[in-house]
């Protein structure tokens, strides 16, 4: 009875082991062929990304050359640029300097020529004048002489002392003109020494004249502010 009993589990597990495990094994091999073609698909995927990102770095790289090469060109031509620029403006700061050379050197001879000219003229004044004194004293001299003479001539005492009076009178204001034109000379002279006196001479003397010639309009202007302040 035993012997029968073991054997027949042993039969039993020998009848029924190759049904039973014969459905594991097919689902197994299944999901291992399925895996492989998720992984072959995934493969597939990851090298056409792969491609697709080569293609894109090489078109990011021909475009970044392209850019370089636009870049280096740009930079170029602004150098060439810059270069033009500067040897231009060198030219122009060494024309101007030599400008600005040649006009102090013109200013300079000018100012020369204007004191030297304001000494001559103030010299050939001094000499006026004092021909025109020289002059006066001789012609005052012969006045007195062919004073005398007449007053020798003439009766009248009256007659006399009023041509005498008249003579001196004309002397005086001979002299007193002497006096101003050689006072206006010693003015004039220093003003004319250099050309900034010059200058202020001339506006001085432009001022005044314009004063005079508007001296009724500024007067009418200065009472009717007196006037009314307000």
């Amino acid at each position: 009875c035993s012997s029968a009993t073991s054997g027949s589990p042993g039969g039993s597990n020998s009848g029924a082991g190759p049904g039973g495990m014969g459905s594991p094994k097919s689902n197994t091999l299944d999901s291992h062929h399925n895996n492989f073609e998720t992984i072959l698909e995934e493969l597939r995927e990851i090298k056409d990304g792969q491609s697709h990102l080569e293609d894109d770095i090489e078109d990011l790289k021909a475009q970044l050359h392209r850019d370089y090469t636009y870049m280096t060109q740009c930079l170029q031509e602004e150098r060439y640029r810059y270069e033009r620029l500067e040897e231009q403006l060198n030219d122009l700061t060494e024309l101007h300097q030599n400008e600005m050379t040649n006009l102090k050197q013109e200013l300079a001879s000018m100012e020369e020529k204007v004191a030297y000219q304001s000494y001559e003229r103030a010299r050939d004044i001094q000499e006026a004048v004092e021909s025109c004194l020289t002059r006066i004293t001789k012609l005052e001299l012969q006045q007195q002489q062919q004073q005398v003479v007449q007053l020798e001539g003439v009766e009248n005492a009256n007659a006399r002392a009023l041509l005498g009076k008249f003579i001196n009178v004309i002397l005086a204001l001979m002299a007193v003109l002497l006096v101003f034109v050689s006072t206006i000379a010693n003015f004039i002279t220093p003003l004319m020494k250099t050309r900034f006196r010059i200058l202020s001479t001339v506006f001085l003397v432009l001022f005044l004249i314009f004063l005079w010639k508007h001296w009724d309009t500024i007067t009418y202007y200065s009472e009717h502010l007196l006037l009314f302040p307000s």
